[in-house]
């Protein structure tokens, strides 16, 4: 156990006031490695007229960045308006979600409130009118010029620093609603409505989520969230460590930070388990150990978000573990996209013995990783070169590779400065290949360092 602590609800409390695995960050304090981005929108937000779109992929923490600047700008009278759309989400749906929000929050103690619940092709809200201050039922339908007219009512009267979130806005499905926000983003700015939107989608570019309305993109500020650097993995690490008053063993932390491949969601989710894994222990403990990782590393595989887990069963657990072996190779490094040879290279490095497939056999699985019955979890950059089809799925093979025992990325190793062995060993599995100061100044090192 962790001898600070005697009672499971203090150290519950402390642990999670830290560690953020299945909600979004909501405080400046627990958001680490995105200083940069949060001057950016911080900067961005008192541009009279002038919407935020934050863009990645899945897991970098946009919802987190766009919460917590929300949290931070927004006054303390009121929290923010936080909305998520759904695929089949409209325009008319959403702006009706938002003004709901707004108005809740302005009724007064010697007002009569009625409630009211809402659902909107996916988006359930429920919300309080009232009568002093509205007057007049809101229109069960949005367009562009009701929407702007009932968004300049409500500022009107309520003051000028409300914050609208609109997460999630990949999953619109249609690209004619999606066209009617990119309008509504210049009347937004043309109409000096005071409100602020921060708009949140998965993506390679705003174009990509927008489509051609270019005509909007100047009122927009762009933030494209990538990978959380090393020292913000590091930053999560310590920083809980610190406050849980233990330290995580030199290896672990490296390995953590390396298989979270830059996501936060696996940072958060391993030391979660790692942590717990100490305050169980039977002895007195101030520093992880070896079993504590084991454990740790374990249960993350078990509580890993099901679609990721599904997509890869699917493409590994075959008749042959051939496929599995080539899912570990494909994640072996820090480059997102990797050529055949490089692919084999590690593929060889990982595997021996008379099961060992030559180059071909591994071009061919290689292949077969990028089809339907395999779930389409390989796709091709350009020919002869692969990647991951969602970037997430690269940390989550890591980790399962991590529970066989073999230890993926390597080449990250002079990240930390560390000269500890590179390779633990653990129950059932061979010591994989320590990587030399040589052999990290031929890799490509990764962003961040």
């Amino acid at each position: 156990m962790i001898r600070t602590f005697d009672d499971r609800d203090h150290f519950a409390r402390i642990l999670h006031a830290n560690l953020s695995p299945t909600s979004p960050i909501q405080s400046q304090e627990h958001l680490y490695g995105r200083e940069k981005q949060v001057r950016q929108i911080e900067q961005a937000l008192y541009a009279p007229g002038r919407s935020i779109f934050i863009y990645g992929d899945r897991g970098v923490g946009k919802t987190s960045l766009a919460h917590t600047v929300a949290y931070s700008h927004q006054s303390a009278n009121h929290d923010p308006a936080l909305i998520a759309c759904g695929p089949e989400s409209t325009f008319s749906g959403v702006m009706r979600s938002v003004i709901a929000a707004l108005k809740l929050r302005k009724a007064s103690p010697g007002s009569t409130v009625h409630t009211a619940k809402i659902g909107v092709q996916g988006i359930g809200f429920e919300f309080s009118r009232n009568h002093h201050e509205i007057g007049e039922e809101a229109p069960t339908e949005f367009d562009l010029t009701t929407a702007v007219t009932a968004l300049l009512k409500i500022e009107h009267a309520a003051g000028k620093d409300s914050v609208v979130v609109i997460d999630e806005f990949d999953r619109i499905k249609s690209e004619i609603e999606r066209g009617h926000f990119a309008d509504f983003i210049k009347q937004v700015g043309d109409q000096h409505i005071p409100i602020r939107f921060v708009f949140c989608g998965v993506a390679e570019s705003m174009q990509m989520l927008l489509g051609a309305h270019e005509s909007c993109f100047r009122y927009l500020e762009g933030v494209e969230l990538q990978r959380l650097p090393w020292e913000g993995r590091f930053e999560i690490i310590d920083t809980t460590a610190k406050a849980l008053g233990v330290a995580v063993e030199t290896h672990a932390r490296f390995r953590i930070a390396a298989i979270s491949d830059g996501f936060p969601y696996y940072v958060h989710l391993i030391c979660e388990k790692l942590f717990w894994q100490m305050f169980n222990d039977e002895t007195t403990c101030k520093d992880s150990n070896l079993d504590h990782y084991r454990e740790a590393v374990a249960e993350s595989v078990m509580g890993i978000e099901q679609h990721l887990r599904a997509t890869y069963e699917r493409a590994a657990l075959k008749d042959t573990s051939d496929y599995e072996r080539i899912l570990w190779a494909v994640a072996d490094h820090a480059d997102l996209f990797r050529s055949t040879e490089s692919i084999y290279d590690s593929y060889i490095r990982l595997s021996s013995g008379p099961e060992q497939l030559d180059r071909s056999m591994v071009v061919s699985r290689l292949n077969s990783l990028k089809g339907a019955s395999c779930g389409r979890i390989l796709m091709n950059a350009k020919k002869g070169w692969y990647q991951f089809t969602e970037s997430m799925m690269r940390g989550y093979v890591r980790l399962r590779a991590e529970e066989k025992g073999l230890e993926l990325a390597t080449d990250y190793a002079a990240a930390t400065g560390s000269t500890s062995s590179l390779a633990w060993p653990v129950r059932g599995a061979r010591r994989t290949r320590m990587t030399t100061r040589s052999d990290w100044d031929k890799t490509e090192k990764p962003s961040g360092l």
